[in-house]
Parts: structure tokens; C-alpha cells; sequence
């Protein structure tokens, strides 16, 4: 079976935003390498092809989608062979103190009640990332069982735990995509 997905992570304490902005490139790089090594179309990574929207979802233009977050001490990039993916991390409780009325609508506060608000941020946040919204845009995504949509797109969720330590939820265009996921 050809890769389809592959997730790397770094921990590491006291770095700043410059260091996580280097880590989650150097991820990222790492991420389009190896999807390269499965999937020869893809461009090879070049620090100079990434684009960063001023507020948005860095692309390389030519490669594979990928995600990058990041939450003290953790940061981790996913990317994929085809469709579109989103990555959330959250490694501290400071998304515990949220309270359900921030982050759901009535429709969806079961749901929020039985996964837990960590696990729910994760999931609205992944949705966002994977269509490329801004963070001012969280309302419009619905979370559901199973994923969430966002813009009219059906995205399929996978929580992933993270050297037993850390909770991450990935969100893909493409139902069941296997990942790797590997410290760098």
C-alpha cells in the first residue's frame, strides 16, 4: 500500500514563534520529501516554493496539501498524497477552560458534551485548517461524528495520539487516509 499520509512532530521546550515557524517548515519540507519518495509528481521541497498567505494556509505550489500546528512544546505538520488535510494540536488545558457555549452551536453540543471540549477544538480547528480558513471563520465549520464541514466540504476526522503524550486531530478530504506518523 503507497503512503497516503504521513505526520511529523517535534517537541521541544522554550522555543519562540521564530522557532516554530522554522521547526514547521523544516516539518513540512520533511512531509513532501517523503510523500515525494511514493508519489514522483510532486515537486521536490524547496524552502523558496512554500507560500504563506498573510493569514492563511502555507501551500507548495506543485506538492502535496499539508497542516502545521503547533502547541507547546509540540510542533507537527501532516500532509497528503491527494485531497486536502487539516492538523490541531493542543498539548496544554487551556482549550479545557473553553466553555461549550464558545465553541458549539445547540446542534452540536451533544456531541461536544460526549467527545469533551479538548477533543471538539481540535476536530473545529482541523476543519478550519483544512479548507483554508482564518481563525475568525470557526463558527462556520459543524462538527459532526466522524468529521466535520466547512465551505460546503465533508471532512473526514482522525484523532491521533502523539508519542502517548499529546492528542492531535487530523481532518482529510479523503475518507480513511492511512498516515504514518513519525518524531523528527
Amino acid at each position: 500500500m503507497k503512503l497516503r499520509g504521513i505526520l511529523y512532530y517535534s517537541a521541544w521546550h522554550g522555543h519562540t514563534a521564530s522557532d516554530e515557524t522554522r521547526i514547521g517548515r523544516r516539518l513540512a519540507h520533511a512531509c513532501i520529501d517523503a510523500l515525494r519518495s511514493v508519489e514522483p509528481v510532486f515537486a521536490a521541497a524547496d524552502p523558496a516554493r512554500i507560500e504563506n498567505a498573510p493569514r492563511g494556509k502555507p501551500r507548495c505550489p506543485g506538492g502535496p496539501d499539508f497542516s502545521i500546528a503547533h502547541s507547546a512544546p509540540l510542533i507537527a505538520c501532516a500532509a497528503v498524497t491527494r485531497g486536502d488535510v487539516g492538523l490541531d494540536v493542543e498539548c496544554d488545558d487551556a482549550v479545557e477552560r473553553l466553555t461549550f457555549a464558545t465553541i458549539c452551536d445547540a446542534d452540536e453540543l451533544v456531541l461536544a458534551r460526549a467527545i469533551g471540549a479538548r477533543r471538539f477544538w481540535m476536530a473545529k480547528e482541523a476543519a478550519l485548517k483544512a479548507g483554508g480558513g482564518t481563525i475568525e471563520e470557526i463558527g462556520s465549520v459543524r462538527v459532526h461524528a466522524g468529521g466535520a464541514s466547512f465551505r460546503g466540504v465533508r471532512y473526514h476526522a482522525r484523532d491521533v495520539d502523539i508519542d502517548g503524550r499529546w492528542a492531535a486531530c487530523l481532518m482529510t478530504s479523503e475518507p480513511d487516509v492511512p498516515f504514518e506518523v513519525c518524531r523528527l
